[in-house]
Formats: structure tokens, C-alpha cells, sequence
């Protein structure tokens, strides 16, 4: 054989075993992509089990804060008929009672007139002067000076 052929044959069986690594690289670049591919798509699943259960999550917090909010407004509307009925209640008491409230002005206008009638026949301040509406308390002067306490019934209104 010549010289040109036998290099021929060399170069001919280089290229196969060249091709043949080639070949083989990229069948292992092959293997390694399927790889990576089942494994984004089991991270895919993965990832997608954690989404249903998220939003599982979040659509029970939903209908949690759905009821704690109707649980509030149905707690505010029972304070607000039980304070509207308070209010009717008082009303209603002082329409039934008129002469009972006085306001601060006429008040100290009788515990004026009472106290200097009082001084003038030296007696003890009346009861109807010093009790405020809904007290029962009147104060008076002992001979030693000393004030005290002494409960009295409330004065009944008059008319």
C-alpha cells in the first residue's frame, strides 16, 4: 500500500473515532437535557401542589374573615338597638318626671335663696335645696361648728 492511501485509512479511521466521541457527547448532552427536563418537571408539579394548596388556604381565610366580619356587624347593630333602647328609656323617664330635672343654674339659684333664708332664721339648709336630683344628702351645722352628713329621702316633686 502507498503511503497516500495508508494515510488515507488513518485519516479515515480518525474521523470515525472523532465522530463517533462526537456522537457520543451528544447523545450524553441528550441524557443530561431529558434529566434536567424531568426534573423541572417534577419541580413544575411540585410547584403546582403548593399553588392548589395556597389557594386552599386562602379561599378558607376568606370565608373566615367573610364570618368574622358579619359576627361584627350583627354585634354592632344589637349594641346599637340596646343603646337606642337606653336612650328611648331615659327619655321616657323624663317625660314621666319633669319637675325631678333641674339644671345647674336653678339649682344654685335655690341653694342661694335656701342658705341665706337659712342663715337669716338660723335654721338647717331644707333638704330640697342641698340634694342634688337623684341624692339624697343635705349637710348641717352642729353648735360646735362640725359639719356632717345625714341621708334624707329624695324630695318628691311638686306641683
Amino acid at each position: 500500500m502507498s503511503m497516500r492511501v495508508r494515510l488515507r485509512r488513518v485519516f479515515f479511521v480518525a474521523l470515525a473515532v472523532a465522530l463517533a466521541g462526537c456522537a457520543s457527547h451528544a447523545e450524553q448532552q441528550a441524557a443530561q437535557a431529558e434529566a434536567a427536563a424531568a426534573r423541572s418537571e417534577q419541580a413544575a408539579t411540585r410547584a403546582e401542589a403548593a399553588a392548589t394548596q395556597a389557594l386552599d388556604a386562602a379561599n378558607k381565610a376568606t370565608e373566615a374573615a367573610d364570618r368574622a366580619t358579619a359576627a361584627v356587624n350583627d354585634a354592632t347593630k344589637e349594641i346599637n338597638r340596646v343603646a337606642d333602647h337606653l336612650n328611648q328609656m331615659a327619655r321616657d323617664r323624663e317625660a314621666a318626671t319633669p319637675g325631678r330635672r333641674l339644671s345647674h343654674v336653678t339649682k344654685s339659684a335655690r341653694k342661694s335663696a335656701s342658705a341665706s333664708a337659712s342663715s337669716s332664721s338660723d335654721r338647717a339648709p331644707s333638704a330640697e335645696a342641698s340634694a342634688s336630683p337623684g341624692a339624697s344628702a343635705a349637710a348641717s351645722a352642729t353648735s360646735d361648728g362640725n359639719t356632717s352628713s345625714a341621708v334624707a329621702p329624695a324630695p318628691s316633686p311638686k306641683k
